[in-house]
């Protein structure tokens, strides 16, 4: 049902596990590309693998291989009177839309490794590189992550967190107690959640339309064994998201944050808009 959306593991513990892409729009992104000047982007988004020359890129497309929930986007450039290619690494494995200056790319080439996106940039041209998401879907406007010691409450629209019961704290959807009795997350401030029992992929849609029986103040079966679990999460000012455990492990030797965690995104809806693509500022080049 909802295979991929938390990395199975075995009981000796596993890698910290955020919801994947499956499940979400790849945020937009815009690289800035001048003439003469190689573009950068911003880590965490587009991680430059490299500027190459015509035989170090061959080189380099047959040493490596695209890891299997990534993207490479090749920018091909005219540089100093040389052909020379940036490699960048997106962080999706969805169909990706290029377009460069405002049109749509009808056609990208595909090397003999999957996942490879080539655009090329004629020389003496000033161009704004557009990459987004080929199948659209639910836009995301908000990720985040509940630490599992938190030992407090955290507002999942803003990413706030807080340690004392104070008035702030009013505006808090959830709380995790690490000591004493009832230990583990409860949503409070009239948040609330749902497990997702429904067929195929938990959308915006389907968590508005879970029935509001099954809405309750708790994760339902948070401590069960099924690594495959997902909740539809409604915040106390009425916007939809999901939820699932960082970590599926009942072992874990990582930071301590990360067991108990909480992996959530809130999707794009009225009150709550989705994330703007991301400039990459002409700032942010080498020149040559």
């Amino acid at each position: 049902m909802i295979s991929g959306l938390v990395s199975g593991c075995d009981q000796t513990g596993c890698a910290p596990s955020p919801i994947v892409s499956a499940y979400e729009t790849y945020s937009p992104i815009v690289l800035a590309v001048l003439p003469e000047a190689a573009p950068k982007t911003i880590p965490g988004i587009a991680v430059s693998l490299g500027l190459f020359a015509v035989d170090a890129l061959a080189k380099y497309l047959i040493d490596h291989t695209v890891p299997k929930d990534k993207t490479w986007l090749l920018i091909e450039q005219t540089l100093q009177g040389q052909q020379k290619t940036s490699v960048f690494e997106l962080n999706t494995d969805h169909e990706l839309k290029v377009s460069v200056n405002g049109a749509l790319l009808k056609h990208v080439d595909l090397y003999v490794k999957e996942r490879q996106i080539k655009v090329i940039i004629p020389p003496g041209i000033t161009a704004k590189v557009a990459v987004t998401d080929a199948k659209g879907g639910d836009s995301v406007a908000v990720r985040g992550t509940v630490p599992g010691n938190l030992n407090g409450s955290q507002d999942l629209d803003t990413g706030k967190t807080f340690q004392a019961d104070t008035p702030e704290t009013h505006t808090a959807d959830i709380r995790i107690k690490t000591f004493g009795i009832n230990v583990g997350p409860e949503l409070i401030n009239g948040a609330t959640a749902a497990k997702f029992t429904g067929t195929g992929q938990p959308t915006l849609s389907a968590c508005m339309s879970t029935p509001s029986t099954a809405w309750t103040s708790k994760l339902q079966n948070w401590q069960g064994g099924d690594k495959d679990r997902a909740w539809c999460i409604r915040t106390n000012a009425g916007h939809y998201g999901l939820a699932v455990p960082k970590v599926t492990s009942v072992f874990w030797a990582g930071p301590t944050e990360d067991f108990g965690a909480i992996s959530y995104l809130l999707w794009a809806q009225p009150g709550l808009a989705a994330a703007t693509a991301t400039p990459v500022p002409d700032a942010k080049t080498s020149r040559c």
